[in-house]
């Protein structure tokens, strides 16, 4: 959902602030951003066309890292599910396909060199950070300024 907000600017109109702040800031930072495929697909299921969702697909790849998945990411996404699904209550709705898409997604940009995993997803989050470290959107401080403020 972080691209969603981010680049779609799409959802809960706070969320979209939260990962538009955390797009500048990568993007200040000159971050390498990584992207799994499995993201990229769901992210252009909304567009009409085949098109449109090449074309979206070329000016992603245009500003980030676009990681497939392959199976060195099964092999890790398997064990990821195995291990996550103890820690989920898989009665509620979606959550054998939210496990699945959470394990593939993780281990294709950990296994692509990933260092922070951004989400605000408490389960996604939760089995985020058994393989690598994971941060909640950042805040957007009350001094929109405080970032380029010398200290």
């Amino acid at each position: 959902m972080t691209l969603v907000w981010g680049i779609r600017k799409k959802g809960q109109a706070d969320k979209v602030e939260h990962a538009k702040y955390l797009f500048a800031q990568l993007e200040e930072e000159e971050a390498q951003i990584i992207i799994p495929s499995v993201v990229i697909a769901e992210f252009v299921i909304p567009f009409k066309t085949r098109k449109e969702r090449e074309d979206v697909i070329a000016r992603m790849r245009n500003r980030f890292l676009i990681a497939p998945f392959d199976a060195r990411d099964a092999a890790l996404a398997a064990e990821l599910w195995l291990a996550g699904k103890s820690g989920r209550q898989m009665k509620k709705d979606n959550a054998r396909v939210c496990l699945r898409a959470d394990s593939l997604i993780i281990a294709s940009a950990r296994n692509h060199g990933a260092r922070v995993f951004y989400t605000d997803d408490e389960d996604c989050f939760n089995m985020a950070k058994t393989i690598m470290e994971a941060k909640k959107l950042p805040t957007i401080p009350s001094n929109l300024f405080a970032c380029t403020e010398k200290q």
